[in-house]
């Protein structure tokens, strides 16, 4: 039982992805399959009691006709019995022997073949007349037996010496009497005063029409015991068709009966009477006193029945086909399969009903979930009845809701949240660069009392006011670029035209969006920590491409570069957390990088973690600083500071 039950539930456990699986198995392990199995079960066993019946009921006729045919026989070996106590009969018969025995001794020839010829032998008048006598009185009670037992053809009396005496009836006399008188005589002396049985036998009566009879021979004996004679009754094999009509009729098979040495002695088509049956096996398979089995016959499946005579020892075997047998159980089984398939058809169409009709909510509901899955919250699942599943779809719409809600109020909170930060980075660059204008200024005042404190002055006006001013986060690309070119210029009024600015060549997007304050800080990282006490000038080239979905533009110089070591310490300051920077620190803590930090920092809170900045740098050989931002970035993303 407990591997019957594992294999049940590894079979429910294999469609565990689909409810439908486990409905539709759950329905045929509790309606179908049984209904099924009931069905076919009734007919079936709807038709092993027809057949146990048709059995039954045979049987009973077998035995009936078995009987019959006992009691008929029977009857015949009463009638064989009474020459040996009729006086007239038994006179007779002694008559007959003495008068051919002394015509044998007379003569020196056999009685018999006096008897052939009469006229011959030379019988005399006188002896003539005396054989008539005793003919008379021989034949005298023929004519009572004959008509003792319906359906007997003939009696037939021999005296010892084979002479025999009958009394014509309207089926005629056999004409083979000689040729079966040594035969009766041996059985009936082999039977010692017992009557002994005969199978069937064809004799011929008129020359147009045989018959078949089946016969009981017996030794006639005296009050003495002395053997006078014998006896032959012939029967009519039309008793036994009489007696099996009714059931050949009702079987529609046909009926056979075999002595004890398998000849045949009935046989309803009367294809083997008198010969030996030709199906031994069927013979070796009715073994026994009474019996059925299935066989085959003539290629025709059959049910055989059969019973055996305990008085003759006669075999009874009756041949039903299973065709005929089986018609009316065929019809009412295919009645009943027929109504089991359309009820089994009906449950399953009310099944697939309910099935659909309990598992499409499920499914629609699982689709909606995969839909949110993928980022989609704007969906919502239709509650059509107030049913669980109708109460998970409402518990599913409030939590879409819910999430929404909590989304609306994180992203407003993540907006200020960068805002803030955008200003705090804005508000820590600029100060960091009006330090250092002033301090130049300063320095200039120092060293050169003229005109050009005046044009740098000027100069940090514009700066200033493009830093804090204008009221956006983004502006034109040839905005910027131009508030790059005043910023160099202001760096040669400071450190003596030692820095030049080549700026991209080819054909660009003067109107492309790009953020505030992008490239003068990375400018200013490099001027800071790029160029060399001994090199007099430093070259600084931007350039920009279009790379798939991005824009870069390529920002480098010629400068003191940067140790492998330090390059790495820098790409690690930009990456690291804000949470992890010291929260008093200065340029001077920390003077390497910041201005790169703050623009990595800005481009990441305004285009995602995948952009920002790109640092590449050899020792003496310069610094390359790539700015990636999408390339989908539109003015449209401004928002007011």
């Amino acid at each position: 039982m407990t591997t019957i039950a594992r294999a049940l539930a590894k079979l429910i456990e294999w469609p565990a992805r689909r409810m439908e699986r486990k409905l539709f198995i759950v329905f045929l392990f509790l309606v179908l399959l049984p209904v099924g199995l009931i069905g076919y079960m009734s007919a079936e066993r709807y038709a092993d009691s027809i057949e146990a019946n048709t059995v039954t009921y045979v049987s009973e006729l077998s035995d009936a006709m078995i009987s019959k045919l006992d009691d008929y026989i029977l009857d015949m070996k009463k009638i064989s019995i009474i020459p040996s106590y009729l006086d007239d009969i038994r006179i007779g018969l002694k008559r007959s022997n003495v008068f051919y025995a002394l015509r044998a001794e007379t003569e020196g020839n056999d009685g018999q073949e006096a008897a052939a010829s009469p006229s011959a032998d030379g019988i005399l008048p006188e002896e003539e007349l005396l054989r008539l006598e005793i003919q008379r009185e021989a034949e005298s009670s023929i004519y009572f037996m004959n008509n003792i037992k319906q359906g007997t053809n003939s009696v037939y009396l021999f005296d010892r010496y084979g002479h025999a005496y009958f009394a014509l009836k309207s089926g005629g006399v056999r004409g083979d009497l000689e040729r079966m008188y040594p035969q009766w005589k041996e059985l009936a002396q082999e039977g010692h005063g017992y009557p002994i049985l005969v199978s069937t036998q064809e004799v011929s009566g008129r020359p147009s029409n045989a018959r078949y009879v089946f016969t009981v021979v017996r030794e006639i004996v005296d009050t003495s015991f002395e053997s006078i004679g014998t006896i032959a009754v012939d029967a009519n094999i039309a008793v036994i068709e009489n007696i099996v009509r009714d059931l050949d009729k009702t079987t529609f098979g046909t009926t056979l009966i075999v002595d004890e040495r398998g000849r045949v002695i009935f046989d309803s088509e009367k294809k083997y009477l008198t010969r030996s049956f030709p199906h031994g096996e069927l013979l070796e398979r009715a073994s026994g006193l009474e019996g059925s089995f299935h066989a085959v016959v003539d290629g025709r499946p059959m049910l055989t029945i059969y019973k055996r005579s305990e008085e003759t020892g006669w075999k009874m075997i009756i041949t039903v086909p299973e065709r005929e047998l089986m018609a009316g159980a065929v019809k009412t089984r295919n009645l009943t399969l027929a109504t089991t398939l359309a009820a089994v058809l009906l449950a399953l169409l009310i099944s697939l009903v309910l099935i659909i009709a309990l598992t499409r909510p499920l499914r629609t509901l699982v689709r909606l979930m995969k839909v949110v899955q993928s980022g989609n919250l704007d969906v919502t699942f239709p509650v059509r009845r107030p049913d669980e599943t109708g109460l998970v779809g409402s518990a599913f719409n409030r939590m879409l809701l819910r999430v929404r809600t909590l989304i609306d109020d994180v992203y407003l909170a993540g907006q200020r949240n960068k805002e803030a930060e955008l200003k705090a980075l804005q508000n820590q660059i600029n100060p960091h660069f009006i330090y250092n204008t002033l301090e130049s200024i300063r320095m200039t005042a120092v060293m050169n009392d003229d005109t050009e404190v005046s044009d740098m002055t000027h100069l940090l006006g514009k700066l200033l006011r493009y830093g804090i001013g204008g009221g956006t986060e983004t502006v034109p690309l040839s905005k910027e670029l131009e508030h790059l070119k005043l910023y160099v210029q202001l760096l040669n009024y400071r450190y003596g035209n030692r820095f030049s600015l080549s700026l991209p060549t080819g054909p660009f997007d003067g109107e492309l969006p790009v953020m505030k304050l992008l490239f003068q800080p990375i400018v200013e990282n490099s001027v800071n920590h790029g160029l060399e006490d001994g090199k007099p000038t430093m070259d600084i080239r931007i350039r920009c491409e279009r790379n798939g979905l991005e824009h870069r533009f390529v920002i480098s110089d010629n400068g003191a570069g940067m140790s492998e070591e330090a390059l790495r310490q820098l790409k690690l300051k930009l990456e690291e957390p804000e949470r992890s920077r010291p929260s008093s620190g200065s340029e001077e803590e920390d003077p390497r990088g910041i201005g790169l930090r703050n623009v990595h920092e800005r481009l990441r809170l305004r285009y995602g973690e995948m952009f920002g900045l790109q640092v590449e740098a050899e020792e003496g050989a310069g610094t390359t600083v790539t700015v990636r931002f999408p390339a989908e970035a539109k003015s449209g993303r401004e928002r007011t500071s």
